[in-house]
Formats: structure tokens, sequence, C-alpha cells
């Protein structure tokens, strides 16, 4: 008799090989570069074969950095607010919190500098400049932002703001664990700038709402349900083809 949890388990077993394989990747393109990681090295370190490599990733280690690209910048915890400046802080310091313990976020924020980025597996920034437009624009039409204001300017320097603070912080300080606090402060000194002053004391800079708004969202009916541990996949270890 056939066993109808079979093909769960076996697509459980592929969910959680390609995660591993990117969260590998991650981890080796911050270490040892982009440049610097062969399909060889995340073979091995992602304790995977070269057949389960490549069913899950056909185009190599370019579609590896495109699907980081696509499945790590992502807009989740983010939650509908009375004040739509609340959301432009919300999801930068989501992202903030996610960086500062996710390899494959950190790595996806190397890549997207990379000059060849658009034309090889992509970047995320003209996405995320769309993002803001769309929400300072509603912001405006809410009242909520200084005349002087040029929506579309606004959004590319929030972009490059964000991106700019993360780089140095990791710079000066050698490691990620500053990164909330000095784009919690940088939102701050922005949103002062741009919105209406009475407005200020309603909006929430605090360094853990990232995490919490996060956190929420891991724990919420989404998060909740515990997936069917894996059975192993001894097909997909080294040496399995």
């Amino acid at each position: 008799m056939s066993n109808p949890r079979r093909p769960r388990r076996q697509q459980q077993r592929a969910i959680d090989t390609r995660q591993r394989i990117l969260d590998t990747a991650g981890a080796l393109f911050v270490e040892d570069s982009y440049e610097g990681t062969s399909v060889g090295d995340l073979i091995v370190a992602a304790r995977t074969s070269k057949g389960a490599f490549y069913r899950h990733f056909p185009g190599g280690k370019i579609e590896v950095a495109t699907a980081i690209m696509h499945d790590t910048l992502t807009m989740d915890g983010l939650r509908e607010q009375r004040i739509m400046l609340q959301e432009v802080v919300d999801i930068g310091m989501i992202l903030a919190y996610r960086i500062s313990r996710e390899n494959a976020l950190q790595a996806a924020l190397k890549l997207s500098f990379h000059s060849n980025a658009p034309e090889t597996y992509g970047t995320p920034w003209p996405d995320w400049i769309a993002f803001n437009t769309g929400q300072l624009a509603e912001a405006r039409r809410r009242g909520e932002l200084k005349a002087f204001v040029d929506v579309e300017e606004q959004a590319c320097q929030i972009a490059g703001n964000w991106a700019g603070v993360v780089l140095i912080s990791n710079t000066l300080d050698r490691h990620m664990r500053n990164v909330e606090m000095r784009i919690s402060r940088m939102y701050r000194n922005l949103v002062t700038a741009i919105a209406v002053p009475d407005l200020l004391p309603e909006i929430d800079f605090s360094v853990h709402r990232g995490r919490n708004l996060y956190t929420e969202f891991l724990e919420g009916p989404a998060g909740a349900a515990d997936p069917e541990p894996p059975q192993g996949e001894p097909s997909e270890e080294p040496g399995g083809e």
C-alpha cells in the first residue's frame, strides 16, 4: 500500500535542501565573496550532491545568487499602520534586524552592489525605491509630509541611506550587532526632517521595533505550524548520485 505521506515528506526534503544551499551560499558569499566561492564549495559546505544541487539550481552559481536576491529581500513582518510613515520606518527596521542575523540577507546586500548585478542576478534597489515611493505618496495623501518633500527623491534617499548605514556600521564595528541602533537613529533623523511636527511623537523609532514585528510574523499563523520533520535524504548526500 502506498504511503500518502511520502510525497509530502519528499517535498519537504526538497524544500529543506534548497534552503540549506541558499543559507550555505549566503555564508560563503559573505566570508569568501561571490567570486571566491565555487559550485564545488557550495556542494561540499551544504552537504549535498552535484545532482541535487543542479536539480534545484540548473543555472549554477548565478541562479543561487538570483534566488538569494528574490527569496531574502521580502516585506515579511510589515503590518498595516494608521500612520504611513510608521510603515516606512518599520520595513527598514525589520530588514535591519534580519540582516544582523541572516547570512543570506548580508550576502544579498553585498551582491547588490556589484557593477554587473542588474545584468546577472538582479538587484533589489529599484523595487525598494518603488515601494518607498508608494508609501511616501500615501503619506503625502494623508497629510503626513512637509510641503517641500519630493516623494521620488526621498524614496531613493531612504534606500541609499539604509544601505550606507548598514555597510558603514559593519565596516566600523566589524560586526552587525549595532546595525539596529544605527538604523533607528537614521530613521529618527530622516523622518524628523520630512514629517509634519505634530506626527513625530506618535511614531515608534525604538531599536527593537523590527525584532518585535518580525518575531510576531514568525510566530503568527503562517509561522506557527511546525512542518513534518524531514526524514533524511540519502539520495542528495555527497556521492549519492
